[in-house]
């Protein structure tokens, strides 16, 4: 017996619209704030490797770097590309702790992880 699947447009009609889940379109878009931060930080981190062992790599990466925040402010916009970056680039101390975010109330915040850095830049939607 041979098996025979329809297209939705089938089940659905002509005027059919299928649209998809809000839930499942807020999670792609934290895989993707994830996958961008992780290869943020692969960066910075061969960065710091190549520089401890004496290797220049600032006139190479400086336009690569623009680039993205370009591409960045794009999508986030400016003050959510500022705090993602700073994140990456500029959040550890030479002893490797984490300096404070300060918000505009003066509240101080502790960002250890890109989930953390997600949750605090989603309070900057519609600004």
């Amino acid at each position: 017996m041979e098996e025979k699947f329809k297209n939705l447009s089938e089940l659905l009609g002509q005027n059919g619209k299928v649209e998809e889940n809000p839930k499942s379109l807020k999670r792609k878009e934290e895989i993707f704030f994830h996958e961008l931060v992780t290869y943020l930080c692969q960066i910075e981190a061969a960065g710091a490797v190549l520089s401890q062992i004496g290797v220049s790599f600032e006139k190479y990466d400086n336009p690569f770097s623009k680039s993205l925040e370009m591409l960045m402010n794009k999508h986030y916009g400016e003050m959510k590309t500022a705090i993602i970056m700073w994140w990456v680039f500029d959040s550890l101390t030479p002893e490797g702790d984490v300096y404070p975010l300060i918000d505009e109330d003066g509240k101080k915040h502790i960002i250890k992880t890109p989930t953390q850095l997600y949750k605090f830049i989603k309070r900057y939607d519609g600004k």
